[in-house]
């Protein structure tokens, strides 16, 4: 698995410039393209409303309005760091997050089907809690690349930067644009994005007729897909069991 912000480096090897690893992955790629947001698709809840658990009642920061989230999530991580929240003690928090309904069996198609998929995270939560529940759930070698916002362990402080200071789309939030995720990984097969918030409609916007989005019922993302046309196929899911019988009807 790669995490790769925009100042990407690699998880498991030495880091790389960005405009080095974007090269390195513009060729096409034959296998179909699974996109997967983090959060309430993945796992069922929120990872940075989760991780609020661990403070004492009463001295979570207030979001203000035109905030980025990002650094909302840098003054959380400060209070963490003045109560002495630890790592052992967020990832306890995390690991109690149970995975969305069949989500287990997704993955387990994908492992039993790995050479066919190209598997990818585009989330605006934070590399530390993806890879903590991703190897918590035994996922993370099912998981090629990993788009998010860096945060890593320092001083006794989760640190936490956007995935980018700069992108061109007007429709997203300032730290990141989704469909300029996808353009990195480009392939001639079918590609099917996963989602359930906001921040997952600018994609899928940018699916074209042999590509599927599967919103989750009930959020936001379901919600916006179902007042526009798209030229994506398109099937909700409350158990993504439904993602398995596509990927399937494809194979």
């Amino acid at each position: 698995m790669t995490s790769e912000p925009s100042s990407s480096t690699e998880s498991h090897g030495e880091g790389l410039h960005p405009e080095n690893h974007r090269s390195q992955m513009r060729s096409s790629d034959e296998r179909m393209l699974l996109v997967f947001d983090f959060d309430a698709t993945i796992v069922h809840g929120n990872t940075d409303v989760k991780i609020e658990e661990v403070l004492a009642a009463g001295t979570v920061p207030s979001w203000r309005k035109g905030q980025c989230w990002t650094d909302h999530m840098a003054e959380v991580f400060e209070v963490c760091r003045v109560q002495g929240v630890t790592p052992a003690t967020m990832e306890k928090c995390l690991t109690k997050m149970p995975l969305a309904p069949g989500m287990d069996k997704v993955f387990h198609h994908i492992r039993q089907h790995r050479h066919k998929y190209k598997v990818v995270v585009a989330s605006d939560a934070n590399t530390w809690f993806i890879e903590v529940l991703l190897r918590h759930y035994k996922l993370d070698d099912l998981v090629d690349n990993v788009h998010t916002n860096p945060a890593e362990w320092r001083d006794g402080k989760l640190h936490i930067t956007r995935y980018t200071d700069s992108h061109s789309c007007p429709k997203c939030p300032a730290n990141m644009c989704k469909t300029e995720i996808l353009s990195i990984h480009p392939t001639s097969s079918p590609r099917f994005y996963t989602g359930d918030g906001s921040n997952d409609l600018c994609p899928v916007l940018s699916l074209c007729e042999r590509d599927t989005a599967f919103p989750r019922f009930g959020f936001c993302l379901c919600k916006k897909l179902r007042e526009r046309e798209v030229k994506c196929g398109v099937r909700e899911w409350k158990d993504a069991v439904v993602i398995i019988k596509k990927l399937e009807e494809m194979c």
